[in-house]
């Protein structure tokens, strides 16, 4: 009886989920794209919750019990995520002055980069995170680690934004392209990384919230064979990720 509860309640989330496939996100409207992705994150805190109580606990009559009652608070706590973190995006997109661009389907590659020549700066809303991309020289000149003085007023905006989200966890990736020596890049990469953590911490963000890499030419989100493509991959990344959430090394996980 118990398996054919949680059964109903992971087919009724996952069917509330995907109920507006026949439309697409840029037909349907604003609001209702907030909405799908907030039963979207409840549903996977449904299935997450529901074997985390089958998981615990000894076996027996309240089996059944545990994974009704770890599915309802999955699906509470997978909602609130999804929601906080579209919140998020949305504050940090007006921070820098564009419309987050919705990754926040896995199933689905991004066809290009998110960041362009024309555009430098972009926020990237994903599943488990929001992205803040930044092609460097919109930061930092040539072969430097200094923040340029019109990057800092954007990074106290971004700051502000985050002081008042004190439970997110902040990474941030430093990224070259693939030009000139490895070990050189790191270095460039860390350093810079490092410059936007300590612009934030001046500004009011918990320095123990904030983890920094230096990944040098790994990861690159264009071809490294053309001069547009390394400019794009020469970049900095504010990762923020939901208090508790499990946070991939970036350096090796890429998208």
């Amino acid at each position: 009886m118990w398996k054919k509860l949680i059964l109903t309640i992971t087919a009724v989330a996952f069917t509330a989920g995907c109920a507006t496939t026949g439309t697409t996100p840029q037909t349907q409207p604003a609001q209702q794209q907030k909405v799908n992705k907030t039963v979207a994150g409840a549903a996977i805190g449904a299935v997450v919750g529901g074997a985390l109580g089958a998981a615990t606990g000894p076996s027996g009559s309240n089996k059944g019990k545990r994974v009704l009652i770890g599915a309802a608070i999955g699906a509470i706590v997978g909602g609130a995520i999804g929601y906080a973190l579209e919140q998020q995006a949305e504050e940090l997109g007006n921070d820098v002055g564009v419309k987050p661009i919705d990754n926040t389907n896995p199933a689905v590659r991004p066809a290009k980069p998110p960041i362009s020549e024309e555009k430098p700066v972009a926020v990237v809303k994903e599943p488990d995170k929001v992205r803040v991309i930044f092609k460097n020289s919109v930061l930092f000149d040539f072969d430097s680690y200094t923040l340029k003085p019109e990057a800092k007023e954007t990074l106290r905006r971004i700051a502000e934004t985050l002081r008042q989200n004190p439970d997110n966890v902040i990474v941030i990736a430093g990224f070259t392209d693939s030009t000139g020596d490895f070990n050189y890049n790191v270095e460039l990469s860390t350093k810079r990384a490092e410059a936007v953590r300590k612009f934030l911490i001046l500004n009011g963000v918990d320095p123990t919230r904030i983890l920094v890499f230096g990944c040098g030419p790994k990861c690159p989100i264009a071809p490294n064979n053309t001069p547009e493509g390394r400019a794009l991959n020469r970049r900095v990344e504010i990762m923020v990720y939901p208090k508790g959430a499990t946070i991939p090394e970036p350096c090796s996980y890429c998208r």
